[in-house]
């Protein structure tokens, strides 16, 4: 069993350091590699490299379907030679295809919208809770617990670049229907992810049908790479040209997270040979494609998965998604080819093709304006003429086309779902519970897509984020209360928030109209309707369903301390009131009032008239 300092060094790894700093104080030092290392990196090598193979051969198909993707959606983020380093082409343009941009913009909106609706820097989109309690039956210093940890959590999503990647991670998913955040650990924001692009990674499932293995291909300048690994862990050659100040030179990094299991021998016999230890689920190791060296470059042990892998609709143990796109990639290739028909078309309007008579044919000749062409006329001839001259009906009817051809792109992409309000037509919303009914009604169309994102993406990056502040001492100890219990993630949804905004509105609504009923009641003298009304249960649920904090509520224990303290406090003021000495002042104040004449009558008959019986009886 390894030793609590030996898995402190297996689960570290040098880029967890990094900041601006590292360069500057990191000493120079000779390339000197422990024994057991160098003896386990050639088996280790050899099973990393052949694993590496495998997964870009099965991902072939997906790459060849991710670049026809980029093509007409998102050019900008496609990586398709990312196996060669130092290509100087890669800023020519890339979206020379696209001439109608509604396919882009759209892939803006749907992206922009899962990411408010599910990721939200601006809201709260997550809670936490135990396993087994409801948050009514959770103890005060419980729930100041929950509280603490959900803000330790959310301050360091904000601080990060957390919610940037995710921005991005919504516009891969739609387009290519797959992205793999991975978050690692670091030195100074806590946590920090990095979102591979589509052509730089391959994804492998696990029997449950889960992605467990990342594996990807990147390039690094050799200034990076030694800032990263440290310049002692690097090759001799990226050591070499680190030292002879080729610092942007480029070289491929190869890079797999995958479950730790024991390594294969040479022909395949099973080895007890685990290149971390059995105590990581997961292990990670990085290399230089092609240069075995003598180290791998960075090799360490992950005590939960460190990358979460979001993805669109799933068919059989496929490792990547499908995407919206993919459903409107035939209608984003049809609108690109009449939106070039239609600017030849309106081209031949301006500027037609023309014909003139064959002695013209060595004979200067111009439709610009301003210019002359001489030709002979003679017996009423044309000398020069338009051989097309276009109908403005066509333009309309290709006109109309795009239209259509665009709105169906738009629906494949939700653009209609999340731009529902500001695209309203017809009758408007009488009133805000109509309004969340209609976007609980739209909305349902993305519930598969959100239950997917909440197992596979919220959950488990939120439960990282959670170990890593356990593991750096952010988290406080769980109080007494909660001991034995176990920590939950409570995840809420665009569509479980249109679901709490109705149930909010009918609350607020129906507790308008008890008031009103509680008014008319006491007018006609009739029992008061809001006796029957349990006020303290709607507050809670009205609290739960607007979100407000557990602190801002008293518990049960509380409120019954309160109503002990105040009917105590009430007893002590009535026994006061009833004493001897007090009782005569009682009288003559009563005296007094009977004595002082109003318009109605005396005083005491306007206190009487106000009470619980009407005035007369």
């Amino acid at each position: 069993m390894p030793d609590g300092a030996s898995l402190r060094e297996e689960a570290h790894a040098a880029y967890q350091d990094v900041d601006s700093s590292s360069l500057a104080n990191m000493p120079v030092q000779s390339n000197v590699l422990p024994q057991l290392v160098a003896s386990w990196w050639p088996l280790l090598y050899n099973h990393v490299e052949r694993r590496r193979r495998a997964l870009i051969t099965w991902r072939w198909s997906w790459l060849l379907h991710w670049q026809v993707l980029a093509e007409f959606f998102m050019p900008r983020r496609w990586q398709w030679l990312t196996i060669v380093a130092n290509r100087m082409w890669r800023g020519r343009p890339v979206n020379e295809a696209i001439i109608d941009s509604t396919g882009l913009q759209a892939v803006r909106v749907c992206a922009s919208g899962l990411w408010t609706g599910l990721m939200s820097p601006s809201r709260k989109w997550f809670g936490v809770g135990i396993v087994g309690m409801e948050t009514d039956d959770i103890p005060a210093d419980g729930k100041t617990w929950l509280e603490r940890v959900y803000d330790v959590i959310d301050t360091v999503m904000h601080q990060s670049n957390f919610f940037v990647q995710m921005a991005q991670m919504f516009q891969d998913e739609t387009v290519f229907g797959t992205s793999p955040p991975i978050i690692y650990e670091d030195k100074e924001d806590v946590i920090r992810v990095y979102l591979p692009c589509p052509g730089e990674y391959t994804l492998g499932s696990g029997s449950r049908l889960n992605t467990n293995t990342l594996h990807r291909d990147y390039t690094f300048t050799i200034l990076q790479t030694v800032e990263w690994f440290g310049y002692e862990k690097c090759t001799q050659s990226i050591q070499k040209m680190f030292d002879d100040g080729t610092m942007d030179t480029e070289v491929v990094i190869c890079h797999i997270i995958e479950p730790n299991y024991p390594l294969m021998g040479p022909k395949g016999q099973k080895t007890d040979r685990y290149p971390v230890s059995r105590l990581f689920p997961f292990r990670e190791v990085y290399w230089v494609k092609g240069d075995m060296g003598s180290q791998p470059l960075s090799i360490r042990g992950f005590h939960e998965q460190p990358f979460v892998v979001a993805r669109g609709g799933l068919v059989g143990n496929d490792p990547y998604g499908r995407s919206f796109c993919m459903d409107a990639l035939g209608d984003a290739k049809q609108v690109q080819l009449e939106s070039l028909r239609k600017a030849e078309f309106i081209e031949k309007g301006v500027r037609p093709p023309m014909g003139a008579d064959p002695e013209l044919k060595n004979e200067p000749a111009s439709i610009m304006p301003a210019r002359i062409t001489y030709m002979n006329t003679a017996g009423g001839k044309k000398g020069f003429w338009a051989l097309f001259e276009p109908n403005p009906v066509w333009l309309q009817g290709i006109t109309a086309d795009i239209a259509a051809v665009n709105l169906r792109t738009e629906k494949c992409l939700f653009v209609d779902v999340f731009l529902a309000i500001s695209r309203m037509e017809g009758v408007q919303p009488k009133n805000e519970l109509e309004l969340t009914k209609r976007d609980l009604e739209r909305l349902q169309q993305l519930g598969p897509l959100v239950e997917l994102h909440e197992t596979e993406v919220a959950t488990p990056a939120i439960n990282r984020i959670f170990a890593i502040c356990q593991r750096r001492g952010m988290i406080p100890d769980m109080p007494a209360s909660l001991q034995g219990r176990t920590f939950k993630i409570e995840y809420q949804s665009i569509m479980r928030l249109a679901m709490q905004a109705s149930d909010a509105v009918s609350l607020k609504d129906f507790l308008a109209a008890m008031g009103a009923a509680s008014s008319a009641a006491k007018a006609a003298t009739l029992p008061d309707p809001l006796r029957t009304v349990n006020l303290d249960q709607w507050a809670k649920d009205y609290a739960k369903a607007t979100h407000m904090r557990t602190h801002i509520l008293f518990t049960d224990d509380q409120v019954q301390q309160h109503d002990q303290a105040r009917a105590q406090a009430t007893q002590q003021a009535h026994t006061a009131a009833t004493a001897p000495g007090n009782a005569m002042a009682a009288v003559q104040a009563a005296k007094t009032l009977s004595e002082t004449s109003l318009n109605n009558g005396s005083a005491l008959d306007a206190i009487a008239g106000s009470g619980a019986f009407p005035k007369g009886r």
